[in-house]
C-alpha cells in the first residue's frame, strides 16, 4: 500500500495524501445527488435529510422474475429464420433480412429492484423553532469519504445539531447508520418497501420486513405504436419471485416503543441502527428455483443484526469487534493499493492540495466555467475504484447499469446487463486499477448465462457453443429480446458472449490466477465453438458474419432509408478477434492441455487467420460496415468499429494506416456524447496518445449534467456527472463512473501493445494539469505492479513489483527503453542494474 511505504522514490510525492471526499451544503433532492454506499451485495443511498432523513436500500439479489425466465420465449424455427435472413442479405433483400432477424425475437431479460428505504425523523414537538426564524432554518454538511467508505451528514436546527455516519459492512454484511443529537430528541423510524408486504414484525427493538419482489418487469412500451405486442402489464407479481426480508435493529439511550406505524424514540442522544437484508434467490451459479423459504430468510438477515450491539457499547464482548474499524481496514485493503496525485500548478510537492473545501457542485461549476482543477481529475478516478469495492465483491452478482443502487420498480432499461457495451464498461478498471477480485461475480454469472446460452445456441441456431444476445439479468437469460418488432440495431446481436468471454481471460494476463482460469477457460472455449460455427466462408476466402449489427447505430441504404442488418461489421470481427488472440494468448498458463483443448486452439489458430482485416474507408476512416454506406448518425453514441483500438489490442501505434483511420473516426465522432460514451472516449483518445482529446474528454466528463435531462432517456449528447459524481447517460448509468477510471489509467500506463510485452509509462499527459505527480499500485499485463512519479512530464522514478516471472520492456518520457526481467517475487526500481538483461 502506498502509505506503508513512503520511503519509496515513487510513493514520496504521494506521503501527504490527498482528501478524497464528495462534498455537499445540502440535503439530496434527488436520487442522483445521494451518496451510494454499499458492500456488494447491499447497496444504499444516503440523502442526509433533517427532519425525515432516507437511506434507500437496495440487495443485489433482488431482481424480478425467477431462474425460470432465464428461457424466454424462443420463437419456433429459428434455423430457417437465420436461413431467409442470411439468403436475404446475400441477393440484397435488406426489407427480407431484417424482418428475419425480428422472427428470432424473444422474450425478454428482467428488471433489477429496490428492497426498502429507512426513514429517521424527528417528531414534531421536539423540533427547536417556530419554522420562521433564522434559527429554524437547517445547516446541513455532507460528506463521502472514499478512504473510508463511510457517509456522513451533520445539520444544525435552532438549537440541536446531529451528526449521521452511515457505511456497509462487507464482513457482516450489514448497513449501519449512527447518529447523535446535541439535546435530547423524540425520533420515529420506519422500514417501507415498493413491493408487496408478505410479513411484517414490529417490536421496541427493531422493525422486519418481507417484501415480495414482481414476478415479471417488462419494458414500458405505453404510447408505442408496438405496444398491442407486448401486452398491458408492465409490472406483474403473479408468479414465482423472489422475497427478501430486511431486519433492522436499534439500539439507543431514549425509550423505543412501536405505536403500529413506526418505531418511536423519545429523549435520545445517540441512537444506532442496524439493517441486514436476505433473499431466497438461489446461492449458486446453476440454482434452478427459489428457495421459497422466507422464514429461513429473516433468521438469516437477524443473524447479521447481532453484530449491532458490540459496535454500540463498549462491553467486553464488543472488545476486539468493532465493525466500524474492521470496515475500514477491510475497505482500505483494497482502496489504498492505488494512489494518484496530479499536482495543481503552483501547489509544492507534498503540501496536501486535495483538502478542497469547495462542493463537488462547486468543484464541477468551476471547470464549466473553464478552471483547472486535477484534484477533481482524481476524486473521480477514485470514485470508479470506490464504486466498484462498493459494488461488486466476490460471492456478489456483477455490476448492472446502475451498479447495486436503484430507486425504481421500472428503472431505465431494466437497470440490467446490457452487454453490448456497458456491462464491459464496468469492469475494464478492475484490472489496470488493481481490483482484480471484484471482477470475481462476473466467472459464476457467465457460468450460469452460459448453461442458458447454450440451449438458446442449440434451438435458434443450431450451433455449439454458448451465446448471449443484448441484454440479460441474475438468472441468466441470453436470447434476443422483443417480440419481432424491435428494431435489429439493439435487438438482434449475438456477440455479447463473444465481448464477455474475453473478459475472463483478461484475469489470467493480469494476475496469473491459475485456479481461476481454469474455471474460465470453459466457458470461454464455448463462447470461442460458437464463434467458430457463427463465421461463414466468404467469396473471397475470408470468414465474415451474417446476419450483422454495428450495437444501437443504423445506416442509410441506397434509398436513404435507415438500416441496421448486413454482414461483416468491423465490430463483430474485432470482437471475435480479441476472443481469438485471448484464446492463444492465456493457453500456455494452462498446466494441462487435453486433446479437446488442443484440437479447439488450432482451430482458432486456422480461424483467427482467415478473418478479415479491418478496413479504411475512402474518406480515412475505419470503416463500420460492409459496403461503406452513409451513416444515419456520424456523431452516434456507440463507437463500436473502434473497439480494435479499445478495449482491442488489433489498432496500436504498430499499424499506423489503421491508427490514423482509427484518430480521424473518433474526430469525426465530435466532443459531445452521453456519460458512458465521452468515458469510451477517453480511452481511446489515451490509446491515440492524444493529450489534446485526453484533456477535452475529461473536462466534458467533469460538467455538471445538464439538470433538464434529469430522468429523461431522450436528453440526447447531454452527459456529464450529477453532484454526486454519478455519471449521467442521462438518465444515470454507472458504467461511464467505471469508463473514466479505465481512461484516466490508460493515459498513464499502457501494456496492451502485442509486438512485446511492454509497459508504456505516461503515453498521454496533459501538459499544464498533469504535469507533474505520481501513482502507486496501477497493474500491468504480466501480473506486475507499477508505482511511478514524474515532474514537468518527465518520468522520475519507477519501480515494479512481480507475481510472476515476466520480461518486459519499460517505455516513458525521459526514461530511456530498459529490458527488465523479473521473477515472482522481485521488486525493483529501474537504475538497478541487477534488473536488467
Amino acid at each position: 500500500m502506498a502509505d506503508e511505504t513512503p520511503d519509496t522514490p515513487a510513493a514520496a510525492a504521494v506521503t501527504a495524501r490527498p482528501h478524497l471526499r464528495l462534498r455537499a451544503d445540502r440535503s439530496a433532492e434527488k436520487w442522483t445527488d445521494a451518496y451510494p454506499i454499499g458492500n456488494g451485495t447491499i447497496g444504499a443511498m444516503c440523502f442526509g435529510g433533517v427532519e425525515a432523513d432516507r437511506v434507500q436500500i437496495n440487495d443485489a439479489t433482488c431482481w424480478s422474475g425467477s431462474p425460470t425466465t432465464a428461457s424466454g420465449t424462443r420463437r419456433r424455427n429459428g434455423p430457417t429464420h437465420l436461413a431467409a435472413a442470411r439468403e436475404a442479405l446475400a441477393r440484397g433483400d435488406l426489407d427480407a433480412a431484417e424482418q428475419a432477424t425480428r422472427n428470432l425475437q424473444g422474450g425478454f431479460a428482467q428488471a433489477y429492484q429496490p428492497l426498502a428505504d429507512l426513514w429517521i425523523g424527528l417528531d414534531g414537538p421536539a423540533l427547536p423553532g417556530d419554522g420562521t426564524s433564522p434559527a429554524s432554518t437547517p445547516q446541513v454538511t455532507r460528506e463521502l469519504d472514499l478512504r473510508t467508505a463511510i457517509a456522513t451528514h451533520e445539520f444544525s436546527l435552532g438549537g440541536l445539531h446531529s451528526r449521521a455516519e452511515t457505511f456497509v459492512s462487507a464482513r457482516k454484511n450489514l448497513l449501519i447508520s449512527s447518529r447523535t443529537y446535541s439535546e435530547p430528541s423524540d425520533l420515529w423510524i420506519e422500514l417501507t418497501t415498493p413491493h408487496p408486504v408478505v410479513h411484517r414484525e414490529a417490536g421496541d427493538r427493531g422493525l422486519t420486513l418481507v417484501a415480495r419482489m414482481p414476478a415479471d418487469v417488462r419494458p414500458d412500451r405505453s404510447g408505442a405504436p408496438d405496444a398491442a405486442a407486448f401486452g398491458p402489464d408492465i409490472i406483474s407479481y403473479d408468479g414465482p419471485s423472489v422475497t427478501a426480508a430486511g431486519v433492522l435493529v436499534v439500539h439507543t439511550d431514549g425509550e423505543a416503543s412501536f405505536d403500529g406505524e413506526r418505531l418511536r424514540v423519545a429523549g435520545a442522544t445517540e441512537l444506532r441502527i442496524g439493517v441486514s437484508t436476505k433473499t431466497d434467490a438461489p446461492s449458486t451459479p446453476r440454482g434452478r428455483g427459489l428457495h421459497g423459504g422466507w422464514r429461513k430468510s429473516i433468521s438469516l438477515a437477524r443473524i447479521a443484526t447481532m453484530f449491532v450491539e458490540p459496535v454500540f457499547y463498549n462491553s467486553p464482548r464488543g472488545a476486539g469487534n468493532d465493525v466500524r474499524t474492521e470496515h475500514i481496514a477491510d475497505h482500505a485493503r483494497l482502496f489504498d493499493r492505488v494512489e494518484l496525485r496530479l499536482d495543481s500548478p503552483g501547489v509544492k510537492p507534498g503540501v496536501d492540495a486535495g483538502a478542497d473545501t469547495r462542493t463537488t457542485e462547486q468543484r464541477l461549476r468551476a471547470v464549466a466555467e473553464g478552471a483547472d482543477d486535477p484534484d477533481l481529475v482524481a476524486l473521480a478516478f477514485q470514485y470508479g475504484r470506490y464504486l466498484m469495492i462498493a459494488g461488486s465483491r466476490p460471492g456478489g452478482q456483477p455490476l448492472n447499469l446502475q451498479g447495486i443502487w436503484n430507486e425504481s420498480v421500472t428503472p431505465p432499461w431494466g437497470g440490467g446487463y446490457t452487454v453490448n457495451i456497458n456491462t464491459e464498461m464496468n469492469y475494464w478498471p478492475a484490472h489496470t486499477a488493481n481490483l482484480s477480485e471484484c471482477a470475481e461475480p462476473l466467472l459464476p454469472w457467465l457460468g450460469r448465462v452460459a448453461v442458458t446460452g447454450q440451449r438458446w445456441a442449440k434451438r435458434l441456431y443450431r450451433a455449439p457453443g454458448w451465446v448471449m444476445h443484448h441484454n440479460s439479468d441474475m438468472w441468466g437469460f441470453a436470447g434476443p429480446v422483443g417480440a419481432g418488432v424491435d428494431s435489429p440495431s439493439w435487438s438482434f446481436w449475438p456477440m455479447g458472449g463473444v465481448w464477455m468471454a474475453r473478459h475472463l481471460l483478461a484475469d489470467a494476463e493480469f494476475t496469473g490466477d491459475i485456479r481461476r482460469l481454469l474455471r474460465a477457460w470453459p466457458i470461454a472455449c464455448g463462447a470461442a465453438e460458437f464463434a467458430l460455427a457463427w463465421l461463414q466462408p466468404q467469396p473471397d476466402g475470408t470468414l465474415g458474419t451474417a446476419p450483422s449489427t454495428s450495437p444501437e447505430n443504423l445506416y442509410l441504404d441506397a434509398d436513404g432509408v435507415a438500416r441496421a442488418v448486413s454482414e461483416s461489421t468491423t465490430s463483430d470481427i474485432e470482437l471475435v478477434r480479441d476472443l481469438f488472440d485471448g484464446i492463444v494468448s492465456v493457453a500456455p498458463l494452462l498446466p494441462y492441455r487435453g486433446p479437446a483443448d488442443l484440437a479447439l486452439i488450432d482451430r482458432v489458430y486456422d480461424a483467427r487467420d482467415l478473418l478479415p482485416p479491418t478496413r479504411v474507408t475512402a474518406d480515412g476512416r475505419i470503416a463500420e460496415w460492409t459496403g461503406d454506406p452513409v451513416e444515419q448518425d456520424p456523431r452516434h453514441r456507440h463507437q463500436s468499429h473502434l473497439i480494435g483500438l479499445y478495449p482491442g489490442r488489433s489498432i496500436t501505434a504498430e499499424t499506423p494506416e489503421l491508427f490514423a483511420a482509427a484518430r480521424r473516426s473518433l474526430q469525426e465522432r465530435g466532443p459531445e456524447s452521453t456519460g458512458w460514451s465521452l468515458a469510451w472516449r477517453l480511452a481511446l483518445w489515451a490509446r491515440l496518445h492524444d493529450a489534446d482529446g485526453v484533456a477535452a474528454t475529461v473536462r466534458r466528463f467533469l460538467q455538471p449534467a445538464d439538470d433538464a435531462a434529469h430522468g429523461s432517456g431522450e436528453a440526447g449528447q447531454t452527459g456529464g456527472v450529477y453532484p454526486s459524481l454519478l455519471c449521467a447517460h442521462p438518465p444515470f448509468q454507472i458504467d461511464g463512473n467505471f469508463g473514466f477510471t479505465a481512461g484516466v489509467t490508460e493515459a498513464l500506463l499502457q501494456s496492451h501493445e502485442q509486438d512485446a510485452l511492454g509497459i508504456r509509462l505516461l503515453r498521454v499527459l496533459p501538459a499544464a494539469p498533469w504535469a507533474s505527480g505520481s501513482v502507486t499500485g496501477l497493474r500491468a499485463r504480466g501480473a506486475v505492479t507499477v508505482d511511478t512519479a514524474w515532474a514537468d512530464g518527465v518520468v522520475t522514478s519507477v519501480r515494479l513489483r512481480a507475481d510472476r516471472a515476466a520480461a518486459l520492456e519499460v517505455v516513458g518520457p525521459g526514461l530511456e527503453a530498459q529490458r527488465v526481467d523479473l521473477q515472482a517475487g522481485d521488486e525493483v526500481s529501474l537504475g538497478d542494474a541487477s534488473a536488467h538483461s
